[in-house]
């Protein structure tokens, strides 16, 4: 055996929803350990489709502009019918994302660049990185220390067992010939490559096992989780009877569209989802047949071959031709979501250990990572002893609420996919192309992820009765908009500003300063910051910078040059260590910088702010909106605030 080590946080398994979480705690300095029983991440295929509010999440930790460089972006999506003549003609074409929905575009990127930039950031935080070829074998929680969240309490204990090279399952399965063409590999995946070999040291430790203590564990671990069966939490749902064969290759082929995003229904050959990937590849998810309930499809029947002559009969007239295959697997549709995620709130589970659906919409890599998104800076609060371990029942509470969206909204997509087309106010099986189109276009903002919500909880207050920003929804992500720097000019979305760094956000927008009445509410607000019994002075630190817990921002309406920074007091541009030099970043404006003069964001237009009297957000540290309220309404942020965070000792 070897020596027992002790850790804050054990993740297990490292797809991308295990590798957010390490991401986020790498970033917020936890003492984390990530285990995945794979030699090698993933190198090709799988999820490949990176929803615009997940891009934002990538801005927030500073790596979005590699997925936005690197990956194809789908700007458009077209629906293909069957025509009089028994072809295909296009019936419609709609913006893949409604304008203004974000920022940030819906990009396409193979799952295993995104691990490579998640692997890369949790590297640079905090050197940290994943151990392989490593699994769990026993675990097991004390219930005397559940409630104990003293630094040198330890709950859970853990054995893991290094494995061999036999029994580490390759992350690659069911390609050309085993997942993947090598000579495709970028650099810096070609070495992971090798080192998930025996010759690489992937398996120096084989056959040794170790015991871990832990204050957390969160199983990352896929739809069959070892976590999840520890914790004797069963998925709960059914299955479409649906088989699919998704595929990425380069294509040959005449049909317009190839380079858009495309939902064909043929008459009597089957659906195709189009897809553009980067470096030219294109994805076909391609309907193969259904099933009847109970009986196990045949998987061995299902070739790259097979997938290309139904793929060729669903485009047909048009010719389709696959020179080069990437990669390849087939999937039975199912609709499963797990009953409850934690045990204690001591271990949790996330992602595909939690939820299970098709790949239609795109939200599988997107809403397992923005589960542990939701998830890491809880799990830091408490471990800092900056919040309550209350906080932590959130999760579910938020989690399981969008997992059950998800399920519902896909149970009724994959079944439109598969059913047979009928003719508009025809009778019998089958579902109108217009009832399709109306249905994908109805959830577009949800598929973007952008219209996530969350209820009123201890994190979230109820919506007051007359909104005072319609455009920031309590629960919801911010919604981002320009504004300019009064310092120095610079243009700015304010979206940029809230890094994730664990940080609360209080956004003051503070109205028409030149007006006395409203200078007068902005000077208050920030006597009682800047007071004892003010949150800044409560939550922050003695020896630490005044922001560093909740970081305000200040928003005017009336122009730039109108003000002076030194006008404003000094708690909102507060001195910084070690020199004491002037927090210049968070005073802005609603105007046009000299950068930019045509280019003003309207940010109190577009969130529904009155310009004359403004209001104050409170934001969390994953931007979503806890709490609107006016400005002279101030000490309703501190009972916020009140209700879970603890002042330092």
């Amino acid at each position: 055996m070897v020596s027992t080590d002790d850790y804050d946080v054990l993740i297990v398994g490292a797809g991308p929803s295990g590798l957010m979480l390490a991401t986020w705690l790498a970033k917020l300095k936890v003492r984390t350990r990530i285990v995945d029983k794979s030699s090698v991440k993933v190198l090709a295929g799988h999820a490949d489709g990176v929803q615009c509010r997940t891009v934002e999440v990538f801005q927030s930790f500073g790596f979005a502009h590699r997925l936005v460089d690197e990956g194809a972006h789908i700007n458009e999506v077209v629906f293909w019918q069957p025509s009089a003549n028994g072809g295909l003609e296009r019936s419609k074409r709609t913006p893949d994302n409604e304008p203004g929905t974000s920022r940030f575009p819906h990009a396409v990127l193979g799952q295993g660049r995104i691990e490579r930039f998640l692997l890369d950031a949790m590297k640079g935080f905090n050197d940290l990185t994943v151990d392989r070829a490593i699994a769990p074998t026993s675990l097991t929680v004390d219930p005397a220390l559940v409630d104990d969240f003293s630094p040198s309490s330890y709950p859970i204990t853990l054995t893991l067992r290094h494995l061999t090279e036999e029994e580490s399952t390759p992350t690659q399965v069911g390609a050309v010939p085993n997942g993947l063409h090598r000579s495709n590999l970028l650099s810096d995946d070609e070495a992971d490559a090798m080192h998930g070999t025996a010759a690489g040291g992937a398996y120096a430790g084989a056959g040794q096992e170790e015991t871990v203590r832990a204050k957390f564990v969160v199983g990352c671990d896929g739809a069959r989780s070892w976590v999840r069966k520890q914790l004797r939490i069963s998925l709960e749902g059914e299955a479409a009877n649906s088989v699919w064969g998704v595929m990425d290759a380069i294509c040959l082929t005449d049909f317009p569209d190839i380079r858009l995003k495309c939902t064909i229904h043929s008459k009597d050959a089957g659906s195709i989802l189009v897809v553009p990937r980067e470096r030219s590849y294109v994805r076909f998810y391609v309907q193969l047949g259904t099933t009847e309930p109970g009986q196990r499809f045949d998987r061995s029947s299902v070739t790259p071959e097979s997938i290309i002559k139904r793929a060729q009969a669903i485009f047909a007239p048009y010719k389709l031709e696959c020179p080069e295959i990437e990669w390849w697997t087939v999937y039975e549709v199912n609709q499963r979501v797990a009953a409850k995620v934690t045990l204690d709130n001591r271990v949790f589970i996330a992602g595909d250990a939690f939820h299970t659906h098709s790949p239609k919409a795109g939200q599988g890599m997107n809403t397992s990572m923005m589960d542990s998104y939701n998830l890491g800076w809880k799990l830091a609060s408490v471990l800092a002893g900056k919040a309550s371990p209350s906080l932590l029942s959130t999760y579910e509470e938020e989690r399981h609420k969008i997992a059950k969206e998800l399920i519902e909204r896909d149970y009724t997509l994959s079944r439109m996919f598969a059913a047979r087309p009928k003719e508009e106010g025809g009778t019998g099986e089958g579902v109108s192309h217009e009832d399709f189109k109306k249905f994908f276009q109805s959830i577009g903002r949800w598929a973007s992820g952008t219209a996530v919500h969350y209820n009123p909880n201890l994190l979230t207050a109820p919506e007051r009765e007359t909104s005072l920003a319609p455009g920031l929804p309590h629960g919801e992500r911010f919604s981002s908009h320009g504004v300019v720097s009064i310092a120095d000019a610079r243009p700015w979305h304010l979206g940029d500003r809230f890094v994730s760094d664990g940080r609360w956000r209080v956004v003051i927008f503070a109205g028409d300063v030149r007006e006395s009445e409203q200078r007068a509410k902005l000077d208050q607000v920030a006597a009682y910051l800047d007071s004892p019994s003010g949150f800044l002075r409560t939550y922050t630190p003695a020896d630490d910078d005044l922001d560093s817990v909740v970081e305000v921002l200040t928003v005017i309406s009336n122009p730039r040059i109108s003000v002076e920074p030194n006008a404003f007091p000094d708690v909102l541009w507060p001195p910084l260590k070690p020199w004491g030099s002037r927090a210049y970043d968070k005073l802005y404006a609603d105007d046009a910088s000299p950068v930019t003069p045509n280019d003003r964001g309207e940010i109190y237009k577009n969130l529904g702010i009155d310009p004359k009297t403004g209001c104050i957000a409170v934001v969390r540290p994953d931007q979503h909106v806890s709490l609107v309220c006016a400005i002279d309404e101030v000490e309703q942020v501190g009972d916020f605030f009140s209700r879970f965070m603890i002042p330092p000792q």
